[in-house]
């Protein structure tokens, strides 16, 4: 019965996910959104300095913003689905220097013949305009409302002749066994909660991201800013 009752949970907060819903089962503490934001950190530079991954360091160099997920996870029996917190943050065109973090969730929700389990680190690079003014939004769909195609990494990504022409690029990597991560058609929404507990008042993406002041994620900024050196 509680092998049940928990499926239960994880696939309503799943189904909650995939429709752009938020699912809050209880309040997020300051120190949630600040080990978040660190273990984006540690995401990041993971993927920056793992070997063979110097597409992966060309797409961020060229980058207008970043979106962390440390922890992605997807799950499947007959019905499936992802979901995942992260942080996003943009370099601001003029100075050079990183505004954010904003957070969001990302989630889908599937119907079908599937089974198992997988979790995931996730980066996704925003390439252009396109991109940004989709992470202003409060709620879009990945290869729908805005382009996305994905990155290569290890030996593969030596033959990659240039980086291509999306809005959003997507980076993953994935720890358990399920059969092949795709973000096609996952809904990314604006994580309210978590903005407002981490800046302590009610925010909008464009209040943090476009108004806001730099160097709010210190060591996450810091990693995205020195990516062209």
């Amino acid at each position: 019965m509680k092998k049940i009752m928990l499926l239960t949970a994880v696939f309503l907060s799943l189904a909650a996910f995939g429709l752009g819903m938020p699912f809050k089962a209880y309040a997020v503490t300051p120190s949630e959104a600040q080990i978040l934001v660190y273990q984006a950190k540690l995401t990041l530079n993971d993927f920056r300095n793992a070997p063979d991954m110097s597409w992966f360091r060309e797409a961020m160099r060229d980058s207008r913003g970043v979106l962390v997920v440390p922890d992605l996870v997807k799950v499947g029996f007959m019905l499936g689905g992802s979901g995942g917190t992260g942080v996003f943050f943009i370099k601001d065109p003029s100075s050079g220097l990183c505004k954010g973090p904003a957070f969001y969730d990302m989630g889908s929700f599937t119907v079908g013949l599937q089974a198992g389990f997988e979790k995931a680190s996730v980066v996704i690079f925003a390439m252009d305009d396109a991109a940004v003014d989709a992470m202003l939004s409060n709620q879009f769909k990945l290869g729908a409302d805005a382009s996305a195609a994905l990155g290569m990494m290890g030996r593969g990504a030596a033959a990659q002749a240039s980086i291509p022409a999306a809005s959003f690029i997507v980076f993953s990597r994935n720890r358990g066994v399920y059969g092949g991560l795709t973000l096609e058609g996952t809904v990314v929404t604006v994580n309210k909660d978590y903005n407002r507990t981490y800046y302590g008042e009610n925010l909008s993406p464009a209040d943090i991201l476009i108004a806001g002041e730099t160097g709010n994620a210190g060591g996450l900024c810091l990693a995205f800013e020195r990516a062209g050196l």
